[in-house]
């Protein structure tokens, strides 16, 4: 896979992960607000956000893979045990820690999100080459 597929693949999950941690903060905002039904969609999306930064740690190897920037992978893999070890907290009834680390997910989503968004993406390379460009035959002797 080339550059800019994996790096458009790899915003497309940064900005779906986003929006889900958003949605994560809502319901974690309702539930500590009273609204206690809140809690299992809470606890299914932090599984699906999980799920998501998987899939955005594979897209970060194959952006690193094809010459893109280095720093994301790295990156996008702490997010995944960081996401795993908040599950554990939250299964766990931890809810100081849950909080916590909660709030420096967030922020390192929405870090990592500005960094893929705002990287480049290399020209496009035409299929077929146009018409001026195309090689011609030699004029035989």
């Amino acid at each position: 896979m080339s550059l800019r597929p994996s790096l458009l693949s790899l915003r497309i999950t940064a900005a779906v992960q986003s929006i889900l941690m958003l949605a994560q903060v809502a319901l974690a905002g309702g539930f500590l607000g009273g609204h206690f039904d809140m809690l299992a969609l809470h606890g299914t999306l932090g599984r699906v956000i999980t799920v998501v930064a998987l899939l955005m740690a594979v897209a970060a190897f194959f952006v690193r893979r094809s010459g893109g920037p280095k720093s994301i992978l790295p990156a996008s893999i702490v997010i995944v045990v960081a996401l795993v070890g908040q599950i554990a907290l939250g299964l766990a009834r931890s809810v100081a820690l849950h909080v916590v680390l909660g709030v420096v997910l967030a922020c390192a989503l929405a870090v990592l999100a500005q960094r893929v968004l705002t990287t480049p993406l290399p020209a496009r390379t035409p299929a077929v080459p146009a018409r001026d460009e195309a090689v011609q035959p030699e004029p035989v002797k």
